[in-house]
């Protein structure tokens, strides 16, 4: 019976270690400056507790002084430690972090612009080839929650750098998270996509082998890039092959290959037409 009070004890001592409390939004720039110190201070504590109770007091000002968050992100001093504890040696801290951002996300919405060439290698560099299942099921919430809540345009970019230069699981969700931003922006953006993502799938196509693998640690992308290369023909249809035939053989062979193997699947096998590369020239 002791041992069980004793668990209930430290249970409850362990809860209220993490609890926070809501503030009031400063009212001057003295107290602004002062709540930026305090919360700061939490997020980059040396004990994980507080580095919680820092994350947790984000969220709630999230919810509660959007505006004092907001005017903040400018000036990313917050999100400069937040983005650690994205990273954080600390399971328990790491785990917490990511679905937080994850809850802040449809807060925030584009107003995260700022930061979101910070923010997308923080969640993903790592969390993405995580051995952890929590933390890898709480960065692909968090990269969900992006596509989601933010304008994807904000995202081609760093998504683009990211499939180039990723290894492994994070390069594959990423690429396949690619294939989603283009079905929804091409639309409104159809020069910006092309221009991105094209380098991307030559870069993909160029270095992936017959058996779908990629040099090194970059496991097996054919899948995302089968998803990739249908969602670029779905937009672009015959001019997609026209590009690609001012690559080299190789990139136009595969290509070709993922594509019919994607018509056989659908019940159309017959050989796609390749146009001459009149539109598309060889990047110098």
């Amino acid at each position: 019976m002791r041992s069980l009070s004793n668990f209930f004890l430290s249970n409850r001592e362990t809860t209220e270690a993490y609890e926070v409390k809501r503030k009031t939004a400063p009212r001057n720039l003295l107290e602004n400056e002062e709540y930026v110190k305090d919360i700061t201070g939490l997020l980059t504590a040396k004990d994980f507790r507080d580095r919680i109770r820092g994350i947790k007091q984000l969220l709630l000002d999230a919810e509660h002084n959007q505006g004092f968050v907001v005017a903040n992100i400018v000036k990313v001093t917050i999100f400069d430690a937040f983005n650690c504890r994205l990273n954080d040696l600390n399971g328990k801290v790491n785990r917490i972090a990511l679905e937080t951002m994850h809850q802040i996300i449809p807060l925030l919405k584009d107003n995260l612009s700022p930061v979101i060439n910070m923010l997308i290698p923080a969640v993903v560099d790592n969390n993405l080839n995580s051995r952890n299942p929590g933390i890898y099921a709480a960065a692909k919430n968090v990269i969900q929650a992006l596509c989601q809540h933010l304008d994807n345009y904000l995202l081609l970019q760093p998504f683009c750098t990211k499939a180039q230069f990723l290894n492994g699981k994070a390069k594959q969700d990423i690429t396949e998270k690619l294939a989603d931003i283009v079905r929804e922006l091409y639309p409104r953006k159809p020069k910006s996509v092309e221009q991105k993502v094209l380098v991307v799938l030559w870069h993909l196509l160029g270095n992936m082998t017959n058996s779908g693998s990629l040099p090194g640690t970059g496991g097996n992308i054919r899948t995302a890039t089968a998803k990739l290369s249908k969602a670029l023909f779905a937009q672009m249809g015959p001019r997609l092959l026209t590009c690609a035939a001012a690559q080299s053989p190789h990139i136009k062979k595969t290509l070709e290959e993922l594509l019919e193997a994607e018509n056989t699947g659908t019940g159309c096998p017959e050989k796609l037409w390749v146009p001459r590369p009149w539109q598309c020239s060889r990047p110098g």
